[in-house]
């Protein structure tokens, strides 16, 4: 992108809320067992994009899968991160500070620098004053001043790098003739100078069209560091094309040939009136590839994604992600970035300011910084099954476990993760799930659709429950303190929140036409809510111990209690099939799950072994074989 002024199908969800699905065709990978214990995937090499966005107020969800796929999660804001000029983003976390890099402005000239102690917001000068906000004070004598533009910054080879773009004297920008320097920093990014030297004779790239939009990689796998950039600057009507080459150990020098990653394919993607900016990540071992795509003076400027088998390709199919959205315009021109923790995050610029409808600085309007959160995970084929048979349970780490008929359909184990996973529920056809984390974020796998999460959101205590409706297209997050959330067609019906317990939350159960649910306590008291009937609990007798989870009977007219140590304590018309109560076990009991009839149930303990009553069918376990993080939930 050159900046030197210095969703498919569509339907509409019960929310309201229009959701829009692309589904992009890639190479698929055989999976030996699909089914089984396995869930850690590595260097799937090229996968599907199978993207759903749902566009709302919280944010955009990127997800779905019928193909090995890579799954996408935005949540855009409509506030910038820097309201001011700041093209061609690059933001870079080292020491508690957050240094954004961008095209040269009045504020910073060349190359501007930005800095901020969050990831999303209250970016502004190093300097405090409206001017010397520089990277490149003094750029080289081969470069046409002013022209330098999009740069790329790393910490490789003992020092801070600084990559970027400039047209070599005397020719003016994009025409044709631009190149690639490096500039060379200090060990560390200084918080009152974050500023690079560019003592080079010349360009270290330059090819016929021009170079420009340099992006390094460090694959993770290997260790070695790549650069990926642009080749064509739009001074040539020729094809727009993305490469990747090696880095030398310093940084300052390329090693063998470059690969062609992809090029703009008007003829697939009509949307690619050129492709730039380029920013690649590994996301648990998946190769993702981020890219710019069509005129930046427009509202059809956009990111789109890939994933390639590796630094060096090949690539395969693109997938538009990011949009115009509300008043935020043609957002483009950004690259990924982490967080302190490891999260992912999308920096991007985008048009406000000036007349109405304005993608250009000559009505006034200035391309300023948006950052938002960016969830990368992998998903894999998964069809529902023809016949459900069997069950899943999750770890605290993601990794889901599927025995019997019960397809697996990814998982969030080997994913970052902002805070443990503390439960699950499937679809009603078996062909997907969900995971909620303690923090309220969920993450959606095979069929099961996103309608919203608490993920992000302040919480008076953590979640610590999900359960779904009977369509499938909703759920309710359950907190310790009995605070309920509904999302998609799941109605409120009533809380603890905010009311006094003797004991914390553990769990949810619903009825089966969703027009209530019951809460369950950890000393076993039951609060129910809608149309759920109260038909007695253990709130208030002995327990040997704690109470962690509960199931309803088919009928919506009784449910079970399990405690931790397999005594189950059944009411309504749940009849009791047995428990582990007073029985040994390895380790505490942590979920239960009803079969279809209601004539019997499964218990998982932290171990993954299981344990089945009635006419509960034993599929499998993990008890006895060894695992990353603890089983915390189960569904069928």
């Amino acid at each position: 992108m050159r900046c030197l002024t210095k969703i498919g199908n569509t339907t509409t969800a019960s929310d309201g809320i229009k959701h829009w699905e692309f589904r992009v065709s890639r190479y698929q990978r055989d999976l030996n067992d699909r089914r089984g214990p396995a869930r850690r995937w590595t260097r799937p090499g090229l996968i599907a994009l199978v993207i759903t966005v749902a566009a709302t107020t919280s944010g955009i969800m990127v997800m779905a899968t019928s193909q090995m796929s890579a799954a996408v999660t935005l949540s855009p804001s409509t506030t910038p991160a820097f309201a001011g000029d700041a093209g061609d983003p690059d933001v870079v976390y080292s020491a508690g500070t957050y240094f954004a890099f961008t095209t040269g402005t009045a504020l910073g000239n060349h190359i501007q620098a930005l800095i901020s102690s969050s990831a999303s917001e209250g970016y502004h000068s190093y300097t405090g004053r409206s001017f010397g906000s520089t990277a490149l004070a003094n750029p080289p004598g081969w470069e046409t001043t002013d022209t330098q533009t999009s740069p790329g910054v790393f910490d490789w080879g003992g020092h801070w790098l600084m990559y970027y773009d400039a047209a070599p004297s005397p020719s003016a920008g994009d025409t044709g003739h631009d190149c690639i320097s490096v500039a060379v920093g200090g060990a560390t990014l200084s918080l009152s100078s974050p500023q690079f030297t560019d003592n080079s004779g010349g360009g270290l790239i330059c090819q016929p069209t021009g170079s420009i939009d340099p992006s390094p990689f460090v694959d993770p796998a290997s260790g070695k560091a790549y650069l990926i950039w642009k080749q064509n600057d739009g001074g040539s009507p020729s094809q727009a094309t993305i490469w990747s080459q090696q880095l030398s150990a310093n940084g300052l020098s390329l090693v063998g040939s470059p690969s062609k990653l992809m090029f703009n394919n008007t003829a697939s993607y009509p949307w690619e009136n050129t492709v730039e900016d380029p920013s690649m990540v590994d996301a648990g071992g998946t190769y993702t590839l981020l890219f710019a795509a069509g005129v930046y003076t427009s509202r059809g400027y956009s990111e789109g994604i890939t994933s390639c088998s590796g630094p060096l390709g090949p690539c395969g199919a693109d997938t538009q992600i990011l949009t115009t959205y509300g008043s935020v315009l043609g957002p483009g021109g950004g690259s990924l970035f982490a967080d302190s923790t490891g999260a992912f995050w999308l920096d991007y610029a985008a048009w406000q300011g000036g007349s109405v409808g304005c993608t250009d600085y000559s009505c006034g309007a200035t391309r300023q910084l948006f950052v938002t959160p960016i969830h990368l995970s992998l998903q894999v084929p998964c069809s529902p099954p023809a016949s459900q048979s069997g069950y899943r349970f999750v770890a605290s780490d993601g990794g889901v476990f599927s025995f019997g008929t019960m397809p697996f359909c990814g998982s969030m184990g080997g994913q970052f993760l902002a805070q443990p996973v503390v439960g699950i529920g499937s679809t009603p056809d078996g062909g997907g799930y969900w995971e909620v984390a303690s923090d309220g974020g969920l993450f959606a796998f095979g069929d099961a659709g996103f309608y919203g999460s608490m993920g992000g959101r302040p919480l008076v205590k953590p979640v610590v429950g999900l359960a779904s409706t009977a369509s499938g297209h909703g759920y309710w997050e359950v907190a310790s303190d009995g605070g309920v959330f509904a999302f998609g067609d799941a109605g409120f019906h009533g809380s603890m929140g905010g009311r006094p317990l003797v004991k914390p939350i553990v769990g949810i159960a619903p009825t089966p036409d969703g027009g209530g649910y019951w809460e369950v306590a950890s000393d076993g008291g039951v609060f129910a809510f809608g149309d759920a009937p109260f038909y007695g609990s253990m709130g208030g007798k002995p327990l040997a111990r704690p109470v962690v989870g509960i199931a309803a009977t088919p009928s919506g007219r009784g449910y079970w209690e399990v405690a931790s140590d397999g005594g189950i304590f059944a009411y309504g018309d749940a009849t009791f099939a047995g428990s582990m109560g007073g029985r040994p076990l390895a380790r505490p009991v942590v979920g239960i799950a009803a079969t279809p009839s209601g004539r019997g149930y499964w218990e998982v303990a932290s171990d993954g072994g299981v344990f089945a009553f009635g006419n509960a069918p034993f599929s499998g376990s993990m008890g006895g074989r060894p695992l990353v993080k603890p089983v915390v939930g189960m569904s069928t």
